[in-house]
């Protein structure tokens, strides 16, 4: 009886460490992304509208700083300066940065992604395969999406400063 009553005692004391799932991520947000793809780095102004409704505004290096993607289901559009094209985000290299993120954006919106996972020391890792490519998402115990590592494309997103919005 004991042994049942110390294992009852030990499960309940795993529930009271904290929820299983993070608390929902927030639809509409900015954020300021810092992006290492290989030997290239940038900064970027991320927006969510929606789940799947994606702004990214390139802000170094100078070069980039014209460059804007405008994600929105399956496509995207691109525009520098004057110029302005759209097409299907499947165009797109599959180690795109923002197509990844978007896809990761998308999973956590689902109640319960899979591939989601308690981390050590609090917060979440989210582990998938998007369009091909491995990545794993790391989430802060508040929920908010803190970096986007898809190791095999050398690429790591990191978002800080993120802030919830409503329209």
């Amino acid at each position: 009886m004991r042994r049942v009553f110390a294992i009852a005692l030990f499960l309940l004391t795993l529930a009271a460490c904290g929820p299983s799932t993070p608390p929902p991520a927030p639809t509409e947000f900015t954020a300021e992304a810092y992006v290492q793809f290989g030997e290239s780095e940038f900064a970027a102004l991320i927006r969510q509208e929606r789940p799947g409704v994606l702004t990214v505004e390139f802000t170094a290096p100078e070069e980039l700083a014209s460059l804007r993607f405008n994600l929105q289901g399956g496509t995207i559009s691109l525009h520098y300066g004057d110029l302005q094209t759209e097409l299907p985000a499947a165009a797109l290299p599959v180690s795109n940065f923002a197509a990844l993120l978007g896809g990761v954006l998308l999973q956590l919106a689902q109640p319960s992604p899979a591939g989601l996972t308690r981390a050590r020391g609090g917060g979440w890792t989210l582990a998938g395969i998007l369009n091909g490519l491995s990545y794993q998402a790391t989430i802060s115990s508040e929920g908010t999406l803190t970096e986007v590592r898809a190791p095999s494309a050398n690429l790591t997103i990191t978002l800080s400063q993120a802030a919830a919005h409503s329209n």
